[in-house]
């Protein structure tokens, strides 16, 4: 159940973020914006089948490149304040675009009730407009990303990667 809905919920994803954007075109959320992946709370939480994604990604990437991810995640385990992601190149680009998490394909267009919305870049850019906004339903995706199980920090499963190629 959960590898299909994985890719049903990024096509609704995907959706909700062409129709933000087409209707509001000064929306700063687009290639050459790293701000968010600069200014990560923690090491991102997945669950396991965005991680199988990812994990295929980043096994993907030229060894130099792989490694240097590899140390990049396991540096930021217990980190509690704001990192960048490890996953982001030097030029700003996400290494594994089209394997990223749901929180990263997410982030910037859907809100929380209760939460609010916390990309100031956003909110900059459409201050004229936001009460004509229409965010996607932060509290309906979280309920869709706990149906495809327990997330865990991307340095939980990197280690359970490296402990399985070690036996």
């Amino acid at each position: 159940m959960a590898r299909v809905a994985l890719p049903i919920l990024d096509a609704r994803i995907q959706a909700r973020v062409e129709a933000s954007i087409e209707a509001h075109p000064a929306w700063p959320c687009r290639d050459g914006c790293d701000h968010c992946c600069r200014s990560l709370p923690s090491l991102p939480k997945v669950s396991a089948p965005e991680w199988e994604r990812m994990h295929h990604a980043i096994e993907a990437l030229a060894p130099d490149v792989r490694m240097r991810v590899h140390v990049g995640i396991a540096s930021l385990r217990g980190i509690e304040r704001r990192v960048t992601c490890p996953l982001l190149s030097d030029a700003g680009s996400c290494r594994i675009y089209d394997a990223r998490p749901v929180a990263c394909r997410s982030y910037g267009f859907y809100t929380e009730r209760d939460a609010g919305l916390h990309c100031e870049r956003v909110l900059d850019a459409l201050a004229p407009q936001l009460d004509q906004v229409l965010w996607g339903n932060g509290e309906a995706l979280g309920r869709e990303l706990d149906a495809l199980g327990e997330a865990r920090p991307l340095d939980a499963w990197l280690d359970g990667c490296l402990t399985k190629g070690r036996d």
